[in-house]
């Protein structure tokens, strides 16, 4: 913290959650506040410009009913680990019974 105040990154839209740095410094990495959809796709954002990379997607591969969470990093940004949740459950309606 040099004292100059929060600056915000140049047009990073609100939609983007902010969920780890990189190794360097230099970036961040956020992935879409959409959890609705299977994969997580992560994006990493050079926090000087704003310019956005794609990095990587999580769960790509998860099968119907499922979704997975962004991933963790470490301090060092070595290693990340991601959670996915599968929905294995059914529901039935009957009618009739006595």
């Amino acid at each position: 913290m040099d004292g100059s105040g929060f600056r915000p990154i140049p047009n990073l839209d609100p939609q983007y959650a902010t969920i780890g740095w990189t190794p360097d410094g230099s970036s961040v990495y956020v992935s879409s506040n959409r959890f609705r959809d299977r994969a997580v796709k992560v994006y990493r954002v050079n926090v000087s410009t704003g310019k956005m990379d794609y990095w990587k997607s999580f769960g790509d591969s998860l099968p119907p009913g499922s979704h997975a969470a962004p991933p963790h990093f470490s301090a060092d940004g070595s290693a990340y680990a991601y959670v996915y949740e599968q929905v294995l459950s059914e529901a039935y309606v009957v009618k009739g019974l006595k």
